[in-house]
């Protein structure tokens, strides 16, 4: 869905607002925000067994596929593979890991069912029929859960934050 004009003007000023709001209260909104990512950052490294790396492939190639989605209308079933795919060549510039261990990475997702490669050698989340459910999100289902909820309690420290008074 594409963002008007207006639409951009007022998240451009919101965020202005906010920088100034969290420069004012710099240790409150830095204790939040660490807290998050400190907390954000250890579950998701039990969930992928220590493989940060794995994690942030994932999170590339689901975002890759969330984007096609999106600019599809919201149907994924009327988007091909190889538009909610990306190389392994891409994956390693992108973030910074080595070829190698990318293609083993991605290997290790596919052997799990997570993901699968489209016939122009991009991979993409694997997904049933309707392009809805996926096996990745049933296996992380609870970690998908508490990340929510964190992001939830971030937006409330900040909201708070911002409700205080000024200085």
């Amino acid at each position: 869905m594409a963002r008007t004009r207006a639409a951009e003007v007022d998240r451009d000023r919101r965020t202005e607002v906010l920088l100034e709001r969290f420069a004012e209260h710099y240790p409150i909104y830095q204790y939040a925000f660490v807290e998050f990512v400190v907390d954000h950052l250890t579950d998701l490294a039990r969930s992928f067994e220590g493989d940060l790396q794995k994690m942030l492939l994932l999170a590339v190639i689901g975002q890759r596929r969330l984007r096609a989605i999106r600019e599809a209308g919201g149907d994924p079933r009327a988007v091909p593979a190889e538009r909610m795919s990306v190389s392994a060549s891409r994956l390693a510039d992108v973030t910074g890991i080595p070829r190698e261990s990318v293609r083993r990475k991605l290997a290790r997702m596919e052997e799990r069912g997570w993901i699968a490669q489209a016939a122009d050698g991009g991979w993409f989340i694997l997904a049933d029929e309707s392009g809805t459910d996926t096996r990745v999100r049933r296996d992380l289902a609870e970690v998908d859960l508490r990340s929510r909820r964190r992001v939830a309690r971030l937006v409330a420290d900040l909201e708070a934050l911002c409700d205080r008074p000024g200085g």
